[in-house]
């Protein structure tokens, strides 16, 4: 019984409270919002505003300093807002007329404006504070509008930057976690996740909560452009986080703190490739896994709303069927950079079927692909504006430089071709990059001008076979319409000159600046006269890209460029001078790459700049004969943007100038000497300076540099420095000194090491321990390094792309080339040397087809002289050594070709 009296006095009590709500509600109240000093009052009638009434509201009180009174319908207010019905029924406020409301004007105008039924305009600042109120208050329409806008703005693709919709988010996820607002939490993370390949790049970043970050990195609909980009941004996130705000997490969430994160995926088990709805750009540059069943498999994984576009295989019958995929239709940029597994029919099949709007595809170092599949991405991808099908060249047949002997193919491939449609072409197509494609003829070059007849800009760099003529029927094709072209290392000559100013305006007066030539590259062409230099330089006033290296330019072709819009110059090994030079300086002075190595009449005619209060923009300087000190000074370098700096043969710059540039620019990034005085004293004082170095290239240089400089490292740079070149600069350094730099600078991506005849096997099974990321390698006269072979090499630096090993120790096997192409997936150039051979040769390899590796560069040595005297040292193997020739083995689409040439030659 007394249970049951309890039930029955309850049941009174919330009759009684319900009854004088109902009564109360049938009378409006005042609801003041106050400024605290206010100059006056001024009530309004709620429920007589309209839409534009409730936007000027706040802005009338900000300038008259008043306090606003709402006459509000206390019924209204009962059913919008559990706080409102709350006091109403249950604390003394129920008999009140005028009821005081301490909170966010602007917020309390938002939730009013919801209980009177009006759509909320809301902006990003808006929604963390209406949030937060509409929690306090209880309006579930407000909570509603909130949600509304978080999930339509976050979850579009594309984040509407002008209005600062990811800069607030963080805000708002937390609003809602500290209210408990889950599905607003849930869309945060979602839209963070689809959006996060732009959120990256926000410098607030950093500063995104972890349950956040974890929830994105989580989220199935996670969009990137790559795994690397997912990557390099959990890392900076990482590092900008405090040591306070990691142990507090540490102990807030999970066991083992913010590291937890790096420890996520979102497959398991098997490689695959993150594809959403929402991906605008993936980057697969270097995963040379990639392959055809590898695409197929990932997308068909991937849980789109849209259908499977494909139901059959009908253009490459003969093929597997592969399983139905998805339509990407926001997916505008592919890359698929040195991926050399994947097959052009594999590719042109899953294009067709997952990005027919693709707009950019990049497929540089994909030898495998021939240059035809152009015909067939013209059924698969018709939209197409980027083409790149560039690979890395690297030899160019350069007059007193290289001279070729003898050449022969020994193995032709059959070149496969699509089996789409191939007159239809790309007619979208604006920019096509062909370099370093010594298999494209003049014939197929023509006919692909008359596929694309919209092209705007074209690089041909390296392609060897091309003619003269055959380069200027291109151009004729294309009467004023080109912005940028490139022709370095080919047959460039008076033919293609004269076709080149037919391809672009030559009117000065009547050419904008958006029509006319920006780009020029005729690097190596010497078939240009110096007549054809001026006549081109004449006419093209709007270059921002001119590069014009060891070709005959001279002074009188400088002085002929009227341009003023120059950004990078290159002018290396001419017979320009300081005045021409000191010219072009003084009119233009945006210029930011000055390249003048190798111009030998720089040292007789100094450049004369005389600044008068005029700053330059220069980031990098690549100079020789003509700099010093003095030139260093009246180039503005001392006050300019400077980040890269190189000195070559000819040029002296005192140590002091050296030690000033940690003074010049806090970017300063890459230094590089080459047979400069350098001491010992001048060396620690730059390496305790320049903590921001990223390069540091030291060749052939004289002075005393001991020891004591390489420990400098350790304060210095080192933790920055991913690439360091020591050149015939430190003969004394031994093992410990590798093992001291292995700690010291632990993130090297490129290393070369010659002339230290030192070092042992146990420093290169250092440098295969210690440094997992080396992406190059160059060991050279290092005599004893690899007299054990180089077994611990293949196996612990499976990232190299280049290696360059001679004279390092006779312990190389004759199948060391084929055994780098199976243990190094990604190596695509080697250089030996038949002194480090066993047995006094190397294999030649087989299957290379199948593999990355492109280029084998064989050095091989004359026999000592019988009248040498003989050496007692560790060296004496290579004693009287001296190069003979070089053997080339280049693999492309048409096969290997195999070349004799006298030069030693070295990747650039």
């Amino acid at each position: 019984m007394a249970d049951r009296s309890h039930e029955v006095a309850s049941l009174e009590g919330e009759i009684m409270s319900s009854s004088v709500a109902a009564a109360a509600a049938s009378t409006p109240v005042l609801l003041e919002v106050g400024f605290g000093c206010c100059d006056g009052e001024k009530i309004v009638e709620a429920g007589t505003l309209s839409s534009e009434d409730w936007k000027g509201l706040v802005a009338e009180v900000e300038n008259l300093r008043i306090g606003l009174i709402f006459r509000v319908n206390k019924e209204l207010l009962v059913k919008q807002s559990t706080y409102f019905r709350s006091i109403f029924s249950n604390f003394r406020e129920a008999g009140y007329e005028r009821i005081m409301v301490k909170w966010d004007t602007p917020t309390i105008f938002m939730l009013l404006q919801c209980m009177h039924g009006f759509n909320l305009s809301l902006s990003s600042s808006m929604v963390a504070p209406l949030l937060q109120g509409a929690v306090f208050f209880g309006v579930e329409s407000a909570i509603s509008a909130c949600e509304d806008w978080v999930a339509s703005m976050f979850h579009t693709g594309s984040n509407q930057s002008n209005d600062n919709t990811l800069v607030c988010l963080p805000s708002i996820w937390t609003t809602a976690s500290d209210t408990g607002v889950t599905s607003i939490m849930e869309h945060c993370a979602k839209g963070l996740a689809i959006n996060f390949a732009e959120a990256v790049l926000w410098e607030g970043f950093v500063d995104i909560p972890f349950l956040l970050l974890w929830a994105c990195v989580d989220h199935p609909e996670l969009t990137v452009h790559s795994e690397m980009q997912l990557c390099n941004a959990l890392l900076r996130w990482y590092e900008n986080q405090t040591e306070e705000l990691r142990l507090a997490e540490l102990t807030k969430h999970l066991c083992e703190g913010y590291t937890s994160i790096f420890k996520k995926k979102s497959w398991v088990g098997k490689p695959a490739i993150r594809l959403t709805r929402h991906s605008q750009e993936v980057d697969l540059s270097g995963c040379q896994q990639v392959t055809g069943p590898l695409l197929f498999w990932s997308s068909a994984a991937c849980n789109l709303l849209s259908k499977p576009s494909r139901k059959s295989n009908p253009l490459f019958p003969h093929k597997p069927l592969w399983p139905d995929i998805p339509c990407f239709e926001n997916l505008k940029t592919f890359t698929l950079s040195r991926c050399w597994r994947i097959q052009e029919e594999d590719l042109c099949e899953w294009l067709a079927a997952a990005c027919p709007k693709l707009l950019i595809l990049r497929l540089q170092d994909c030898p495998q692909l021939a240059i035809s599949i152009y015909t067939s991405l013209s059924a698969c991808c018709p939209l197409l504006e980027v083409l790149d099908l560039s690979v890395t060249e690297e030899i160019v047949e350069m007059k007193g430089a290289v001279t070729v002997q003898k050449s022969q193919v020994l193995v032709v491939y059959p070149v496969t071709h699509g089996s789409y449609n191939k007159s239809d072409g790309l007619p979208n197509l604006k920019e096509l990059s062909l370099r370093g494609r010594s298999e494209l003829s003049d014939g197929m070059f023509n006919s692909l001008g008359y596929k694309c007849p919209a092209l705007q800009a074209v690089d041909i760099s390296g392609c060897s076979q091309l003619t003269d003529s055959g380069i200027a029927t291109f151009l004729n094709l294309y009467p004023n319409c080109f912005k940028d072209f490139r022709a370095a290392g080919t047959s460039f000559g008076p033919a293609s000159s004269r076709a080149l100013l037919h391809a672009v305006p030559v009117d000065v007066a009547s050419t904008s600046k958006n029509h006319a030539l920006q780009t020029l590259d005729l690097d190596k062409c010497f078939g240009l006269e110096e007549k054809h230099l001026i006549q081109l330089l004449k006419y093209q006033p709007f270059l921002a890209y001119l590069s014009m290296a060891y070709t005959c330019v001279s002074d009188t072709a400088l002085f002929a460029f009227s341009g003023t819009d120059l950004l990078h110059l290159n002018l290396r090994e001419t017979q320009v001078s300081g005045r021409a030079v000191t010219h072009i300086m003084a009119k233009n002075s945006r210029l930011k790459v000055l390249n003048t190595r190798g111009c030998t009449q720089m040292a007789t005619n100094n450049l004369e700049l005389q600044c008068d209060g005029q700053s330059f923009q220069l980031e990098e300087v690549i100079m020789g004969w003509g700099l010093s000190d003095s030139s260093f000074k009246s180039m503005g370098l001392g006050s300019c943007r400077l980040q890269s700096l190189t000195v070559g043969v000819g040029g002296t710059v005192s140590n002091t100038t050296l030690r000033s540039l940690s003074h010049i620019s806090s970017t300063f990034k890459h230094i590089s000497l080459c047979f400069q005085v350098i001491s010992d004293e001048g060396m620690m004082s730059m390496l305790q300076e320049l903590k921001g170095l990223h390069t540091l290239e030291l060749r052939h240089c004289l002075g005393q540099i001991s020891r004591e400089s390489i420990r400098m490292f350790k304060g210095g740079c080192g933790l920055n420095l991913t690439c360091l070149r020591l050149e015939r600069v430190t003969p004394w350094m031994e093992d410990s000194d590798v093992l001291l730099l292995s700690s010291t600078c632990p993130g090297l991506c490129r290393l070369s090491f010659v002339g230290c005849h030192c070092l042992t096997s146990d420093s290169l099974r250092i440098i295969a321990s210690k440094w997992h990321g080396l992406y190059e390698l160059k060991l050279e006269d290092c005599y004893q390094i690899t007299m054990d072979g180089a077994s611990c090499l293949l196996l612990g630096c499976q990232a190299l792309q280049v290696l360059h090993l001679r004279h390092t120790g006779k312990g190389l096997s004759g199948s060391f080339i084929q055994d780098s192409s199976m243990h190094l997936p990604l190596l695509q150039k080697l250089a030996l040397d038949t002194c480090d051979s066993v047995e006094k040769l190397f294999n030649k390899p087989t299957n290379t087809r199948y593999s990355a590796l492109r280029v084998v560069q064989i050095a091989r040595c004359h026999q000592p002289s019988l009248f040498c005297l003989p050496s007692t040292r560790a060296n004496h193997h290579y004693f009287g050594q001296c190069h003979k020739d070089t053997i080339v083995l280049e693999w492309n689409t048409c096969g290997l070709k195999r070349r004799f040439v006298n030069e030693r030659l070295c990747f650039s």
